[in-house]
């Protein structure tokens, strides 16, 4: 009976060690910011790693941010509220869908959601390591937000949905939307 169950432990054991996801790219440099197998980020230069929230991609959504800046600010917003930002921001959002059409879908609600926060320029079509983005120059902001202009590019690639923006505090010399082209030509996508 011992050895039996011995037997039913290593077979688990085998079994459960094929359940992880396999690393389809194992060229792809350590220091990337991976998003699983679908995509990997060149760190932006100047920028460091803020935030990495892969605890919803089971739900097919993906978050990362990344800033620029030694030390971040804060505005308060109330009693009880503080916003911590820095110099300039870039922000990935990566949604896997179920279709094409509703990863459009949701590219469209991002876009409409950005024109309330932001006055937006003229879109522009940009292709960056293969892909196509659309990219709008962020104008203005209300008087509650530190950052006062920036860059939004997004993309549908398959059934996969992006939102890519650089946000930038009045002070900051850097031109938003250079820095979101370079960080967007630093895309590398699994097939």
């Amino acid at each position: 009976m011992k050895k039996a169950w011995i037997g039913l432990l290593l077979v688990l054991a085998l079994l459960l060690a094929g359940c992880g996801e396999q690393d389809l790219h194992p060229d792809w440099p350590k220091e990337w910011t991976r998003f699983g197998n679908l995509l990997a980020v060149e760190m932006p230069e100047g920028f460091t790693l803020g935030e990495y929230n892969d605890a919803l991609s089971p739900d097919g959504i993906w978050y990362a941010m990344f800033n620029c800046g030694d030390e971040p600010m804060t505005l308060s917003r109330g009693e009880d509220e503080e916003l911590l930002y820095y110099d300039a921001q870039l922000f990935l959002v990566l949604k896997e869908c179920d279709s094409e059409e509703q990863a459009l879908a949701n590219v469209r609600d991002w876009e409409k959601r950005e024109a309330e926060h932001y006055e937006l320029g003229e879109s522009r079509e940009l292709d960056a390591a293969g892909q196509r983005f659309t990219c709008y120059p962020l104008l203005s902001a209300g008087d509650d937000n530190p950052y006062s202009r920036g860059a939004a590019a997004f993309a549908v690639r398959g059934s996969l949905a992006f939102s890519v923006e650089c946000m930038c505090t009045p002070d900051f010399a850097g031109d938003p939307q250079l820095i979101a082209e370079q960080f967007l030509s630093g895309f590398h996508y699994g097939e």
